[in-house]
């Protein structure tokens, strides 16, 4: 399967190119355009590592919202050769790939997730209090397996690799994605928290190499109080 991003950085859009047999899992809405060549069948949390049928693929969708993402996973089969599907996030940003594989994985922000290659997986990471005020959510998506996953953020998405004990420190708000085992802590900017509240940033998250973490170069803009609150939770 070839991919290449078209529009970026500010109106990407993902054209992926499937030969007959091969597919992609992908997040619902996300489709813009496709030639006709292609079997659709919509799945609760396929994405999800683990999921069967039924109650595990219920299960699945639950976790998957937990994560900041469709309770639902589309898949796109090509039944013959040459085909292709378009697919974009429903706000302005870049797309990115990832390859993933095996150990060297990578951790997910909430609502990050556009698609992935059927070998990748995903594992509901509870990440408490720390996650909370990291990501503004207590859950990550922890990739499992091997393949190429397509990350979306809002805005630009930067990386920054660090080695064996550098630092690197993000505003929360703008966390995408970061390497699996890779420490972090939720700490405040300035010396006190009245500053660092003062200053507009509050809570910024300190990652500790080795590692690699993705960040995006716009916040989203602020959905309400009770939503807010809701998103922070789950």
């Amino acid at each position: 399967m070839n991919h290449a991003v078209l529009h970026g950085p500010a109106f990407s859009a993902l054209r992926l190119e499937l030969d007959e047999g091969s597919c992609v899992l992908a997040q619902p809405g996300s489709m813009l355009a496709m030639t006709p060549g292609f079997d659709v069948d919509v799945r609760a949390g396929l994405h999800m590592s683990g999921v069967g049928s039924g109650v595990g693929a219920f299960t699945g969708g639950v976790r998957s919202l937990f994560g900041g993402e469709s309770f639902f996973t589309v898949v796109y089969s090509a039944k013959r050769p040459g085909q292709h599907l378009v697919l974009a996030p429903d706000h302005m940003g870049e797309i990115l790939a990832v390859d993933v594989a095996g150990d060297d994985g990578m951790m997910v922000a909430r609502g990050a997730f556009l698609a992935c290659t059927p070998g990748l997986g995903f594992v509901l990471h509870n990440a408490g209090l720390q996650g909370m005020l990291a990501t503004r959510g207590l859950f990550f998506l922890r990739t499992e397996g091997s393949g190429r996953l397509f990350i979306n953020g809002y805005g630009g998405i930067v990386e920054e690799i660090l080695g064996a004990g550098e630092r690197f420190v993000v505003d929360n708000r703008h966390v995408v994605a970061f390497s699996v085992g890779m420490a972090f802590e939720s700490v405040v900017l300035a010396a006190s928290l009245k500053d660092s509240l003062l200053s507009g940033e509050g809570f910024v998250v300190r990652f500790t190499g080795p590692g690699r973490v993705l960040y995006q170069t716009r916040a989203r803009p602020s959905t309400g109080m009770l939503r807010g609150l809701f998103q922070t939770l789950f």
